[in-house]
């Protein structure tokens, strides 16, 4: 009876919750990377990838060339994710493709 009583003690043991890690970032987190972009970027990010512009439409919206538009996105895109990346990690979750 006392090997048994041990073993669920064991058991129990392995049982006890541990800390919450979250399977996805909070609005909170990912709103913090975007806003931690440089201007430009962001502006480009948000007005494509939030608003949905196409890259003429937030090429007018700034006054910049559509080529402009497209290598900022590019950019803020990479900058976003690597800052997304690092946090994910942080968590357990996800990682570096």
């Amino acid at each position: 009876m006392r090997l048994f009583r041990a073993d669920e003690e064991f058991v129990e043991q392995q049982l006890v919750a541990k800390p919450s890690i979250p399977d996805r970032l909070t609005n909170e987190e990912i709103l913090d990377a975007l806003d931690s972009l440089r201007q430009e970027y962001r502006t480009v990010v948000m007005l494509c990838d939030i608003e949905e512009l196409s890259y003429k439409e937030a090429a007018e919206a700034i006054g910049v060339p559509v080529g402009t538009v497209m290598s900022r996105l590019s950019r803020g895109r990479a900058q976003l994710r690597e800052k997304l990346d690092v946090l994910a990690k942080d968590y357990g979750i996800g990682g570096v493709a």
